[in-house]
């Protein structure tokens, strides 16, 4: 059956008003069990997903209808974590239609990458699926990043640990390195980069780049970044360059980078990671300065990663 353009902006509309707005209902919360789940939310797949002898559900999260950005209406919602996999269900705006159901598999994890900036999240999540990657993508508020965290921690597979930054490094140039960061990053590296049990053994940090306009005014290119080698992962935490009161994380299993290409453009580079499981693979792009580049180069290739250095783009 096709559903006409007009009919499914009217839907929307009449779902748009249903949002709350007020108390508790605005924010996700804990379920117990499946059955506490919106009816919206159930389906036959969700239930196949996270029932079995071997299976246990860990954790539940349940989101109430959003809207982003000012207009972007997104239905109710729900991540269900269990021994380090995660289903999702999206709810459709029909009534008569099941929800969208993801199921990923974190040993087949290829990267994950959360932007959190100030009450907007958005959660990425690719893996490798049956026939070809598995791409989990959500938006969320993030008064639920608590809950959130350490489920996603545990989906990452890291070793819990009470206090990771034991483990910073012992080498005096990672030490002067993270010393020498503004103290956003440092804690940005303290909260969210630096995983439970990981160590750090390489990091380069970019400084924003600006341009300048009209002799008083400039104009943002890029935000502040920071690239991290650790025990286990590529870990790359930058700014949005239009909203700077937040993060974007990404966390890239070393074992799935096949190769890093480098492609120069002027004074700016293309880095694409190309990331690899059995047969099936996807990119991680970055657009860096030639300088990064340089710096990333060197701590990539020291511990035996491989790397592609591509023509110019022509002009």
């Amino acid at each position: 059956m096709t559903i006409s353009t007009e009919a499914q902006e009217k839907r929307l509309a009449e779902l748009k008003k249903l949002v709350p707005t007020r108390g508790m209902e605005r924010y996700p919360s804990l379920l117990k069990n499946l059955s506490e789940l919106p009816v919206e939310l159930q389906s036959p797949a969700v239930s196949s997903f996270a029932t079995g002898e071997e299976v246990q559900v860990q954790t539940i999260i349940s989101f109430p209808p959003q809207i982003h950005h000012g207009s972007e209406y997104v239905p109710k919602q729900a991540l269900l974590f269990m021994r380090g996999d995660v289903i999702h269900t999206l709810a459709s705006i029909w009534p008569s239609q099941m929800p969208q159901v993801t199921y990923i598999t974190g040993s087949d994890l290829l990267y994950l990458k959360v932007k959190l900036l100030l009450l907007y999240g958005h959660l990425e999540i690719v893996a490798q699926g049956l026939d070809s990657p598995s791409r989990l993508c959500m938006e969320f508020n993030t008064v639920c990043w608590n809950y959130l965290s350490r489920p996603l921690h545990k989906l990452l597979r890291c070793t819990e640990s009470d206090n990771p930054m034991d483990v910073i490094g012992h080498s005096r140039e990672i030490q002067e390195a993270f010393n020498s960061l503004p103290f956003k990053f440092a804690n940005g590296v303290k909260l969210y980069g630096l995983l439970p049990g990981q160590q750090i053994q390489e990091l380069v940090f970019q400084p924003a780049s600006w341009k300048r306009q009209f002799h008083f005014f400039g104009q943002a290119l890029s935000g502040n970044i920071l690239i991290m080698l650790t025990t286990h992962y590529m870990v790359v935490i930058q700014e949005e360059l239009k909203v700077n009161q937040g993060w974007i994380l990404s966390y890239i299993p070393r074992s799935n980078i096949a190769l890093i290409q480098n492609r120069h453009n002027g004074s700016w580079s293309e880095l694409t990671v190309q990331l690899k499981r059995g047969d099936q693979s996807v990119e991680y792009k970055l657009l860096l300065k030639s300088e990064t580049v340089k710096a990333w180069r060197a701590c990539w290739t020291l511990h035996d990663g491989q790397w592609q250095d591509l023509q110019e783009q022509e002009a």
